[in-house]
């Protein structure tokens, strides 16, 4: 099978999420034949902008549609996989061109919005949000097959663009587990992911709330918090910047916290820890979509009190590093090999 894949993340840096699902997603096709990828990424804010005056939600354009027809010309493709769902110009001219397609929701984007730009108003949230709900709708009613993360966001889309529950295509993560030897020293609890508001709101929360007065270190790490370095840093809190050595990162922590007040999809730093094989102690939004026993896990918290009562209970059993049954979930639902079979029956679907 001949496969176009097109995302907007590309599938070399995965440094942040959408990079890691972008790759997790090139993966997977790559068991079901031969993938070509365009990646449509941002340029700059007048790109942007440009996008926006001609209809397509950033980081599409106009040029992107006549490079898909070139390409569509060059090499007679099976399948067109979008990965992302505002898309919509984009996805209605390939099927015109009569080459079947997918679209993967990696969130509901119109809610989405929400989280990107924050509650408040604003003349370019508003923009970015009725130009999305143009683009989802028409990605959501050109796509021959819709492919959500979960039944919540598949419910969603139905309710929004009255279409065909979508199918469901867990995340999944490539297993990049390394064993390693925890260093020794004070106890962490380990707070990972890239700057972005959503994670810079939660992290912040804990930093605030939860880490004075737990029984060991809070560790803040990931692309971009080094900008809270002074602010948030404290003889109970430690704040790092980017980290090369994940594996390492993952092994000195005695567990994981994912304090997410919001957020969509299914969250990739929670397939990480598991992978990791670490204890898991997050919010409702944090185990979205994911199938396990939050308590044999780690446990579901959504108070800084539930927070600060668990992970200090947990703690005194004096266990931690790696932990069997997290690593067990990983591999028996979240790994590449556990949704393989899934994609095929949703390819199979279209073709």
């Amino acid at each position: 099978m001949h496969i176009l894949l097109i995302n907007s993340n590309g599938i070399e840096d995965a440094a942040f999420g959408g990079a890691k699902g972008n790759r997790r997603i090139y993966e997977l096709l790559k068991s079901q034949g031969e993938v070509d990828v365009l990646s449509i990424q941002k340029k700059s804010d007048i790109a942007s902008l440009r996008s926006l005056l001609q209809g397509y939600f950033p980081p599409a354009g106009r040029g992107d549609l006549i490079q898909i027809g070139k390409m569509l010309t060059a090499k007679q493709y099976d399948l067109v996989f979008f990965d992302g769902s505002y898309f919509g110009k984009l996805m209605q001219y390939v099927r015109s061109r009569g080459v079947k397609t997918i679209c993967f929701y990696n969130n509901c984007e119109y809610d989405y919005i929400e989280v990107r730009f924050g509650a408040g108003a604003s003349l370019k949230k508003s923009i970015y949000k009725k130009t999305v709900a143009r683009e989802e709708r028409a990605a959501a009613r050109s796509a021959d097959v819709n492919v959500a993360l979960n039944v919540r966001d598949g419910e969603r889309i139905r309710e929004l663009y009255g279409v065909p529950m979508p199918e469901i295509l867990p995340l999944s993560l490539v297993d990049v587990y390394e064993h390693r030897v925890p260093q020794k020293g004070e106890k962490k609890c380990l707070l990972f992911g890239p700057l972005a508001q959503a994670n810079e709101e939660a992290y912040g929360w804990f930093a605030e709330n939860v880490s004075p007065y737990l029984h060991c270190c809070t560790k803040v790490a990931g692309k971009g918090f080094e900008v809270h370095q002074r602010d948030w840093s404290s003889d109970k809190v430690e704040v790092l910047g980017y980290v090369d050595d994940i594996a390492q990162l993952y092994a000195d922590a005695a567990c994981v916290a994912i304090p997410l007040l919001s957020g969509g999809g299914m969250k990739i730093k929670t397939a990480e820890a598991l992978m990791f094989g670490k204890h898991i102690f997050g919010t409702d939004e944090a185990f979205v979509g994911y199938e396990l026993e939050y308590e044999k896990v780690g446990g579901k918290c959504n108070t800084a009190q539930e927070f600060i009562e668990k992970i200090n209970a947990f703690l005194e059993q004096d266990t931690g590093g790696f932990y069997a049954y997290s690593r067990q979930i990983y591999e028996e639902k979240y790994s590449q090999q556990a949704v393989e079979g899934i994609l095929a029956s949703i390819t199979a679907k279209v073709l």
